[in-house]
């Protein structure tokens, strides 16, 4: 029985290391979704209730991600890359949105946004690494060729993200492209009007620095990425691949 078991716990998180992570950011995600609430009641301001709350969600459904690659459609994901996703969506949910580490921690939005297009971009990188092998283990298409893919694949899921985060704040009212940084409240006969103090709107400098910034750390990824495949063309330490033993048995990568 103990042995079933732990089959299925190696089928889900693949490592003790990846399980302890997962778990840790997900009692702190819970933690502060249920301490927002609380707070929230007590102060009688539901709209901060409502947003934490809904970010807080969205970031336990994002954890369960790569999980879910793996026990489902048994593909194998390194755990750092587990790892560094899982504590990014913490990083930015958590810490940035909810208790605003990017309103007063000095550049962190700006790093979180170059280890998310370094991280999309090997992501990218693996996976057509990855379906590119032939059985012997080589690479049929030429690494240049991969890094392109990777660079487009790493600037397109950043792209989107920042469609994401316009649709959240669109269609609930959030400030994750910090919109509202822009603006000042002046009330005028009983009249709130919103007055923005930037020319070009804190929004669009926020959303190109973000795309910038991420595009910086996916094409540094990508010139690496050109010179790894050429030195070590079989190794696959650092991809993510379907893996069919995944599917019938236990496989272990590190405990």
């Amino acid at each position: 029985m103990s042995e079933v078991k732990n089959n299925r716990f190696y089928r889900i998180f693949g490592s003790r290391k990846v399980f302890v992570t997962y778990f840790i950011c997900l009692l702190l995600i819970a933690g502060t979704m249920i301490g927002s609430i609380v707070t929230s009641l007590v102060s009688n301001n539901h709209e901060k209730m409502i947003e934490h709350s809904l970010l807080s969600l969205i970031a336990i459904f994002l954890l369960h991600i790569p999980m879910m690659m793996r026990s489902k459609f048994s593909i194998r994901i390194p755990a750092w890359i587990t790892i560094t996703i899982t504590v990014f969506i913490v990083a930015h949910f958590v810490l940035g949105e909810v208790f605003r580490f990017y309103d007063h921690v000095f550049l962190f939005d700006k790093v979180l946004h170059l280890i998310a297009g370094i991280v999309i971009a090997m992501c990218g990188f693996s996976i057509v690494y990855s379906f590119s092998k032939t059985q012997s283990g080589f690479v049929r298409l030429s690494p240049v060729f991969v890094a392109i893919f990777s660079f487009c694949f790493a600037v397109t899921i950043l792209t989107l993200w920042e469609f994401f985060e316009y649709g959240m704040d669109m269609l609930f009212g959030l400030n994750m492209m910090r919109w509202r940084d822009g603006l000042t409240e002046i009330e005028i006969d009983g009249v709130i009007y919103l007055i923005t103090s930037s020319q070009m709107g804190t929004a669009l400098i926020d959303t190109m620095n973000d795309l910038i910034i991420g595009t910086i750390g996916a094409a540094i990824i990508c010139v690496l990425g050109v010179i790894w495949l050429k030195k070590f063309p079989r190794s696959t330490t650092f991809y993510i691949m379907k893996d069919k033993e995944l599917g019938t048995k236990n496989v272990i990568e590190s405990k």
